[in-house]
């Protein structure tokens, strides 16, 4: 007899597969097991990709990951007692940025909550304000009809961008054998009705400034063409491309006086990268439009914005308009980013040296080339070259560290995906992130490798997402690259590290370790590269490898 677990957890997984799930991650568990299984048999008969991650934190930050690649909400699943609680910070992250993520808690009967029974606490509300909670029960008399219903209510919130968790209560027997071929149930058709979104038609206007943030697109280059307005595109914009891209925006925004005065400023996304945005943000003098994304909270911190849905253009700026209101602000653009990249880049010989006639001229030439490549990179060095290896077909992921404000502030327009889990910015899930990306991506026709870029301290806080899943993860490449400067030097650039104590500081903000990453690799199954020079830098970028873990040891 197949027992009501099975039944609910078989009706639940095939609805959630009618409706368009594609993904599930299971970690292991005695409570949760029904699920995995019904979820391995999906699997088998071609329904979903299985993905299986012992930890539940790294577990539910691969389903956000493979969630931020396709769009369809994917789902992580445990068992009871302290196994869901690990999803909290992908949860947040997933309500904060506007990510369809679907936990699923496996529950102990009400019979055995509050009577001390071992491995039960209260799952209901677990997650509070950053997931709507559906709960549900595998009875007896309607475990499959139950299943369905369950199903359908989570892929009701989900798939409007929002983080759902479903706690269901399974009593023994907890699985069963169940010979039947594994069924996608009909379902009826979807009863969300569909938000009109709020539209706001603008003509050009000469004041007017757009600023891309997280989540922003390729939308905001389109719309600060169109109103003839300059663009401030943070790197994970999606929108850092295009002839009205401030690449040097900091610099632009601190100058004595900007190229022109700004009147109108609207902001596509949840910038989250630098001050001197937030600031201009901030003043209520200008006039504020923000088109909001998928993010919970649109940036609005003066608290007048006029915030929206979309924007419509009624007529595109004049070339007159363009040259009297962008081009200045290009111009003050790239004459900082010019400077930046003088001041990083390596001074290298002449190539017409390395054709001259005389020998001995080759030869110096030879000596200087080989001189370049032999010295350390800098911070803004290893942006620029991860940067310039990286093509559509390929997927950049930057951790909320040091490194993606050096990117923010030296790289060139290029329009590839960057992704970075700028929801709360916490360092927590970066590589397991990039792994969901990376397993998610070919379906797209992305071919390439998923880098990430990320300090030493993100990388330890996510080592745990390093564990592989034997023989079911071909096909897909992640290269860490590692900025070890030995510690958190982000917090160096704060205020605090002019005012406390060295030795005070050192140990509760900089944290320093000595851990072996080379050591921790092996253990892993990843190969290992340090890097120590230019050389090295540009052999490691073009590395085959299917695992990479690159060391760059950096100077505090």
């Amino acid at each position: 007899m197949t027992s009501p677990a099975t039944l609910f957890a078989r009706s639940f997984i095939g609805a959630l597969i009618a409706r368009g799930v594609s993904d599930v991650v299971v970690s292991p568990g005695s409570r949760s097991q029904a699920l995995a299984l019904a979820s391995a048999e999906a699997a088998e008969a071609g329904h979903l990709a299985l993905h299986v991650v012992v930890d539940e934190r790294s577990a539910a930050f691969r389903a956000l990951g493979i969630a931020l690649e396709t769009g369809i909400p994917a789902v992580a699943m445990a068992t009871s007692g302290s196994a869901p609680a690990h999803f909290l910070p992908a949860v947040m992250e997933a309500h904060h940025a506007g990510v369809p993520l679907i936990v699923v808690s496996a529950d102990r009967p009400a019979s055995l909550k509050g009577v001390g029974a071992n491995q039960t606490t209260q799952h209901s509300g677990l997650f509070g304000f950053a997931a709507a909670t559906i709960e549900a029960a595998a009875e007896e008399d309607s475990a499959d009809a139950a299943g369905i219903e369950a199903a359908l209510a989570v892929w009701e919130h989900a798939v409007g961008g929002r983080a759902v968790h479903a706690n269901i209560e399974f009593s023994e027997p907890l699985s069963s054998t169940d010979s039947s071929e594994f069924v996608i149930p009909p379902l009826p058709a979807s009863t969300r009705l569909p938000v009109e979104p709020v539209t706001l038609d603008l003509e050009p206007e000469a004041g007017t400034l757009v600023i891309a943030g997280h989540g922003a697109g390729a939308r905001a280059e389109q719309w600060a063409v169109e109103l003839g307005a300059p663009l401030i595109a943070e790197v994970v914009s999606g929108a850092r491309f295009g002839p009205h891209l401030l690449s040097a925006y900091r610099e632009v925004l601190n100058s004595e006086a900007l190229p022109t005065p700004v009147e109108r400023v609207i902001t596509v996304g949840r910038p989250t990268l630098s001050r001197e945005v937030w600031a201009l943000l901030s003043d209520s003098s200008y006039s504020h439009i923000v088109v909001r994304g998928p993010e919970a909270e649109p940036a609005n911190p003066s608290g007048q914005a006029q915030v929206v849905d979309s924007l419509t253009i009624s007529r595109p700026a004049t070339q007159e308009e363009r040259s009297a209101w962008v081009k200045p602000w290009v111009i003050a653009s790239r004459d900082y980013h010019r400077i930046a990249l003088d001041a990083v880049l390596p001074t290298t010989p002449e190539l017409s040296e390395g054709e001259a006639d005389n020998p001995a001229s080759r030869s110096a030439f030879a000596r200087e080339q080989m001189e370049v490549l032999r010295q350390a990179p800098s911070r803004q060095e290893i942006a620029l070259s991860v940067w310039e290896a990286s093509w559509p077909h390929d997927r950049l992921v930057l951790a909320a560290s040091r490194m993606i404000r050096e990117m923010d502030r030296i790289v060139g327009p290029k329009n590839i995906p960057v992704i970075s889990n700028r929801g709360l910015s916490g360092i927590d899930g970066t590589i397991s992130t990039a792994r969901g990306l990376a397993l998610a991506a070919p379906r797209s026709g992305a071919t390439g490798v998923t880098r990430v870029v990320l300090g030493d301290l993100a990388f330890l806080h996510d080592a745990g997402s390093l564990l592989q899943e034997p023989d079911h993860e071909a096909g897909s490449k992640v290269h860490l690259f590692v900025a070890n400067d030995g510690g958190g030097t982000i917090f160096d650039g704060l205020e605090v590290g002019d005012s406390a104590p060295r030795e005070r500081f050192d140990r509760v903000m900089f944290t320093p370790h000595a851990v072996d990453i080379a050591a921790l690799a092996a253990a892993y199954g990843w190969e290992y590269f340090r890097v120590s020079t230019r050389g090295e830098l540009a052999d490691a970028l073009v590395s085959s490898a299917s695992r990479l873990i690159v060391d760059i040891p950096l100077e505090r």
